[in-house]
């Protein structure tokens, strides 16, 4: 017997005791008394369903959830997950792995924050053979932290203009200029050199749809990026972001009145003196960064800073590899998923939706807030910004969306009536338009859960008392 039918019989017996008990106290009464309740009509009979109507309320109004999912979800290759304030309420092939898109960023995400902590801040240095003479160094190397956030003035205004990645954090290239030029700098003869040993120097995986490189999807990877490793103010990829990013502080010194030779790309010596550094937000900002906005750089280079972990320099694989270890040490059963990037692209990326729900409920947690705090807003902010406004799931859905070619997700939360979480992924055959109308119609039947509100819904009234009787 399940829990719920557990509780709806307790309450069963004790009404029927309750009966017993009146029924002995109207007997033994004096006659007057006895005549007295003789006159009450009973309206409600007392053994009736109706003085339990919470229990039956939530069993008819999972069922009809769980059928209106079923329809919703049809014969689409599809998983589904729905918890709410008591357990689950519904599942539909939870354990099946799918391809994610971008609800596996969630995985990611959730793996960075095991290993580095909400309060991780990379930290990028700009370093010179010694400290300065005569206000001048012989050259600088520029030695990236893998922080994928780093950027110019002119890149961060566009971020915060642009719907999908307003509110985005940004670590600012400006203050590295600045402490270059406090630390008294004003000539670097022989120029600007990027290093980016920190990371594997392949710039995209064999595994993404050439596409998603051309049609600038995801930056040039590196442990050295500067505006996502797009060259300013065109916004092409940069062939090495390495150097790109070494020109583009070559740039913005030489405004500041700084004579800097040219730039190249080579690792820095270990005995070279560090002359300024600057600091990223901390890592529980850049992960709500990345899942609002979805950013598919900033998901793999914190995947091979993961890596480096366990390799040097880090790379894609070893990431992955630390990603399931940490995801198993957090209670996630691995076993189906078959995790390849760090941002979805790949169409060979699995995971399950219990696997996707449980990594969003650690977001409970302090040190997993991240999770919680950077899922997209519908109507409000990231890639629900425009979607779902003027509707009543308005700032109350909140989940982290997947869309690729045949594959559409929907991991998170709302609490139009009660609070839910849930993990929805759909496989197949149809164009993008398709995948989200798909979710947002799964979103939209979720919101109406419970749909049944009062007893008369579920057991109508009883009818009035037949003639001649009192």
């Amino acid at each position: 017997m399940t829990p719920r039918r557990i509780t709806l019989a307790v309450a069963l017996a004790s009404l029927i005791a309750a009966a017993a008990c009146l029924t002995v106290s109207l007997r033994s009464g004096p006659p007057a008394e006895r005549s007295a309740h003789a006159a009450i009509r009973v309206v409600t009979p007392l053994l009736s369903v109706r003085r339990v109507p919470e229990i039956v309320r939530d069993d008819v109004a999972t069922a009809r959830l769980q059928q209106a999912l079923a329809l919703t979800v049809g014969n689409t290759h599809a998983c589904l997950a729905v918890d709410g304030p008591t357990g689950r309420l519904s599942s539909i092939n939870a354990d099946i792995p799918l391809a994610p898109a971008s609800t596996e960023k969630l995985l990611t995400a959730a793996a960075a924050l095991a290993a580095f902590g909400p309060d991780y801040r990379f930290r990028t240095t700009v370093y010179a053979p010694a400290a300065p003479r005569a206000h001048a160094v012989d050259r600088l190397w520029f030695v990236g932290s893998g922080d994928p956030v780093l950027s110019t003035p002119g890149y961060a205004a566009a971020l915060a203009r642009a719907p999908l990645t307003r509110g985005s954090v940004t670590t600012p290239i400006g203050s590295l200029v600045d402490a270059i030029v406090a630390a008294g700098v004003t000539a670097v003869p022989n120029g600007i050199i990027g290093d980016d040993h920190l990371f594997d120097t392949s710039r995209q995986l064999a595994i993404w749809p050439p596409r998603f490189v051309v049609n600038g999807e995801v930056g040039p990877l590196g442990a050295l990026t500067v505006d996502d490793g797009f060259v300013q103010p065109i916004g092409t990829r940069a062939d090495d972001p390495a150097v790109n990013a070494a020109a583009v502080l070559k740039n913005l010194l030489t405004a500041r009145g700084v004579d800097v030779g040219p730039v190249g790309h080579a690792t820095a010596p270990k005995s070279a003196v560090a002359i300024a550094s600057v600091s990223s937000p901390p890592l529980h900002d850049i992960v709500a960064s990345m899942l609002s906005s979805s950013d598919n750089l900033t998901a793999e280079l914190l995947l091979r800073l993961l890596g480096t972990t366990v390799a040097s320099p880090g790379t894609t694989q070893a990431g992955v590899n630390v990603v399931i270890d940490r995801l198993r040490s957090l209670g996630v059963d691995t076993a189906a998923l078959n995790v390849l990037d760090g941002s979805g692209l790949s169409p060979d990326d699995r995971v399950t939706c219990n696997a996707l729900l449980a990594v969003l409920e650690k977001g409970d947690g302090a040190r997993y807030r991240a999770l919680v705090d950077g899922l997209p807003v519908a109507g409000e902010r990231g890639t629900l910004a425009d979607r779902f406004v003027g509707t009543p799931l308005a700032g109350h859905l909140r989940a982290k969306t997947g869309s690729l070619d045949g594959v559409t997700g929907l991991v998170g939360a709302l609490d139009v009536h009660v609070p839910l979480r849930f993990a929805y992924v759909g496989n197949g055959n149809f164009a993008d338009a398709v995948g989200v109308a798909m979710r947002e119609k799964i979103a939209t039947v979720l919101a109406a859960y419970p749909d049944v509100r009062l007893a008369a819904e579920i057991v109508p009234p009883p009818g009035p008392p037949a003639a001649g009787r009192s």
